[in-house]
């Protein structure tokens, strides 16, 4: 049976249950993950499907929206207040059993006090709460996923896709391209050694070993490393690639172009295995 349970409402958070439960299922497999509109099949009993769930479950995720807490019935009642709303049944059977419960805040949604919550409920206000943002998602995820591990145990990782291997073999080629085409450099490659600043508040540690480049990333809000991965110089550009460190899966790369002066690297970088671009500039300190 599923080992995660993810609960949340229809109409507060839908969306971000989603995909938390894509990216859950992707780290520990679909069978370790237990939603209702995807695990319930049509004529199941709702509420012995449910309580079956919550029985087998080793964690529980509880994703919390703006709407989650003050959401009305149709006669103006808040839900969290009628002991028949699934929400409250849901989190009050994983507290009642002592699982790990994670409150995970979505859309801007912040804790709810103990004060605001019914009976059965109270003790959610005191779980340490795990906030998501669509700026640093695939981070946030990470770490919710290591978590989520912490109590599971190690996982096996999942067999990669086709599509991984053949951009990672293209990535070696490209790399063993620039080793042999960099004969051409009179005196030396460009120094790029140093620290080189992202202009959202994130930056790089590049260590250089003659054409080969050691790179960190540090995260502009947490200050942790959140990346890591190598780097080569071909001509007046760069090629690397980047593991995020909290969700191995999940790498960047591209190719930067070496500005004149040797203090700009502009360019584009690709998320995989999302294919997500976006534009690179890194400034030298």
């Amino acid at each position: 049976m599923a080992s995660i349970f993810v609960s949340y409402r229809r109409d507060d958070a839908a969306g971000f249950a989603g995909r938390v439960e894509d990216e859950l299922e992707r780290r520990f497999g679909d069978v370790e993950v237990f939603r209702d509109v995807d695990d319930i099949a049509s004529g199941e009993d709702f509420v012995r499907r449910l309580d079956h769930a919550l029985q087998s479950c080793r964690v529980f995720v509880a994703v919390i929206g703006k709407t989650w807490l003050t959401a009305r019935n149709a006669d103006g009642t808040r839900r969290l207040d009628d002991p028949n709303d699934f929400v409250r049944q849901e989190i009050s059977a994983a507290l009642r059993r002592d699982v790990r419960v994670i409150p995970v805040l979505v859309d801007g949604a912040r804790m709810p006090a103990e004060a605001d919550l019914p009976e059965g409920l109270k003790s959610l206000a005191r779980r340490q709460a795990h906030e998501l943002s669509d700026s640093r998602w695939d981070y946030d995820m990470g770490r919710l996923a290591s978590t989520v591990e912490e109590t599971l145990g190690p996982q096996p990782k999942p067999k990669p896709a086709k599509r991984r291997w053949l951009a990672t073999a293209a990535a070696v080629v490209a790399l063993a391209i620039a080793g042999v085409a960099g004969w051409h450099y009179a005196s030396g490659p460009p120094d790029l050694d140093g620290t080189w600043d992202l202009p959202n508040g994130s930056y790089w540690i590049v260590e250089q070993a003659g054409r080969d480049l050691t790179i960190q990333e540090v995260h502009y809000d947490s200050r942790e490393v959140w990346k890591k991965g190598q780097g080569s110089i071909d001509g007046d550009s760069v090629e690397f690639r980047l593991d995020l460190v909290f969700q191995p899966d999940y790498y960047t790369e591209g190719r930067l172009r070496i500005s004149g002066d040797r203090r700009r690297l502009t360019g584009v970088a690709v998320t995989q295995p999302r294919n997500t671009q976006a534009d690179v500039v890194l400034t030298k300190r």
